[in-house]
């Protein structure tokens, strides 16, 4: 299909291709933002980059990451937990922690805000690679990614996300140059997917995408008489790409874990952002009404493409459709999976709109892009830059998501107190961090992924002040109790015998057992200091 009559564009701007399937001499302009205006592009890199919160999962993925680095090698079983020891642990996420370590070990919070910088100049770039070959106007591509990156910097976190976030989009950006020109170097998604499969269980993700892909495109041909050599070559691909998934230390383990993860309802059910995304979007709104701006911009890109494929109801891109409509499903199903969404529904919204575009003006020349003004630009940097500024990027500290209970286990490191600690699993991590070594922990962040049915299971009732509540505190070698004030589990506290409450502040309380030497101490319980509220 023409990408729009008229004067052409100067060279430096666009390339002329014949779109796959075309007749001879057809030609699109694929016009792209680098060239139209690099600082548009940098302002869409800041604006992506713009969250400087921690979540609580950070200390425990610097911590393990740390430990590989120190030991030279990966950590076969747990030696963090009491409740379920020497656990065997599979941590799909190994290369992610180790690189996340690495960055912290050398650079501090700078050196975590530079990583996160370069993965979101990475994602920008991957996304604006799919759109431009679509042939969609600069204006388009800019208007799409801004509205991206609006909604996912809440989700760019110092995460193992952010690299599925990477290589899905490199994924899709692949699979649009193999829709539209037939010449992508597909080969190279077997080595990305072995990658992939030591950064993050996302890789299932890649690997569901490039399946649908291949089945509709494969599928399509067939239905058009162009045989079946798509198919086999893209079957043939995918298979590649699952086998190549296997190159982990853990093997088909890694497959095991993240399939255990998805299908736990545990995780499910206590894990917010695993929570479908419309109830999702109503508690936040509840908490915070300004919030529902960030979902408004991805709701409209969703609402975008239907617009779009109702005004150009053409098919040529039915694969890459496909593969929009399971992340957009996804996405629906689970907050967390919103990102994928967005990556996936920007290539065809680009296309559509632009077809829809030139099908609304057919007949009328459109304007050839011209380079932004350099005064333009210039200003637009400056405010990318001051926008890295006033989000703390040179900060040696970030916000933390929830607070810590530092006032607690700095008063455990003055008085030698170390030990088996029950505490909220948001909490562990931090106690793993900078807690004493000898120090273990009931559960931790890991969730599904170390601890076993019952461990969990007697957790919640804890926490949750359900039945069996006591069973964490009598049945398991629990020493410690650390608690926030304000949770049902303060309730469990409050009659269980045989404890004495030891620590106290504003966000903790912490509890020994009566006959420890920590519960002999004298002026007791101490009081202390504020939690912490940023990280480290």
């Amino acid at each position: 299909m023409s990408g729009g009559r008229g004067a052409r564009a100067p060279s430096y701007l666009t390339d002329a291709v014949t779109k796959a399937g075309e007749p001879s001499g057809t030609t699109r302009k694929l016009e792209s933002l680098f060239r139209y205006s690099p600082a548009f592009v940098l302002i869409a890199i800041c604006i992506l980059d713009t969250a400087r919160s921690a979540d609580p999962d950070l200390y425990g993925h610097l911590y393990f990451g740390t430990q590989v680095l120190r030991s030279g090698h990966i950590a076969y079983s747990d030696p963090y937990a009491y409740s379920s020891i020497a656990r065997p642990w599979i941590s799909h996420e190994w290369l992610s922690e180790v690189i996340l370590a690495w960055c912290y070990n050398v650079g501090g919070v700078l050196g975590l805000n530079a990583l996160k910088l370069g993965c979101s100049a990475v994602l920008v770039t991957l996304l604006i690679l799919g759109m431009r070959e679509t042939g969609a106007s600069p204006t388009a591509q800019f208007a799409i990614l801004i509205l991206a990156c609006v909604r996912m910097s809440a989700q760019m976190m110092y995460r193992p996300q952010i690299f599925t976030y990477m290589l899905l989009a490199a994924t899709l950006a692949m699979l649009a140059r193999d829709s539209f020109r037939r010449d992508a170097r597909m080969w190279l998604l077997v080595p990305m997917f072995a990658l992939w499969a030591n950064l993050h269980g996302g890789f299932m993700v890649g690997l569901g995408a490039l399946g649908v892909y291949s089945l509709v495109a494969g599928v399509q041909d067939l239905a058009a008489g162009r045989g079946a050599a798509r198919l086999f070559h893209l079957s043939a691909l995918t298979s590649a790409c699952v086998l190549a998934t296997v190159l982990t230390p853990y093997g088909t383990g890694t497959w095991l874990s993240v399939l255990h993860t998805i299908g736990n309802p545990r995780t499910l059910d206590v894990i917010e952002e695993w929570q479908p995304l419309i109830s999702a979007t109503v508690k936040e709104y509840s908490l915070h009404h300004f919030a529902i701006l960030f979902d408004a911009s991805a709701f409209s890109l969703f609402l975008g493409l239907l617009i779009s494929l109702f005004l150009a109801p053409v098919m040529d891109d039915l694969p890459l459709l496909a593969v929009a409509a399971v992340m957009i499903a996804a996405s629906f199903a689970q907050v967390r999976n919103l990102p994928l969404g967005i990556i996936g529904v920007m290539t065809p919204l680009a296309y559509h709109s632009s077809v829809a575009w030139r099908s609304w003006r057919a007949g009328q020349a459109r304007p050839a892009p011209q380079h932004a003004s350099m005064f333009g630009q210039i200003v637009v940097a400056i405010i990318a830059v001051a926008l890295l500024a006033k989000t703390g990027f040179f900060s040696r500290r970030l916000r933390l998501s929830i607070d810590m209970p530092a006032g607690a286990v700095s008063f455990m490191k003055q008085h030698g107190i170390t030990g088996n600690v029950l505490s909220d699993y948001s909490w562990s991590g931090y106690l793993i961090f900078h807690s004493d070594a000898k120090d273990k922990v009931f559960i931790d962040s890991r969730f599904e992924m170390i601890y076993p049915p019952k461990v969990i299971n007697d957790f919640l009732a804890f926490a949750f002040d359900r039945k069996g509540a006591d069973v964490a505190l009598t049945r398991y070698p629990t020493e410690f109790v650390l608690i926030d004030p304000n949770t049902r589990a303060s309730l469990v506290m409050a009659r269980a015998p045989g404890w004495k409450l030891i620590y106290r502040d504003s966000g903790s309380l912490l509890y020994a057992r009566v006959n420890s030497r920590a519960a002999t101490m004298s002026g007791l319980p101490a009081t202390g200091g504020k939690p912490a509220t940023e990280f480290p």
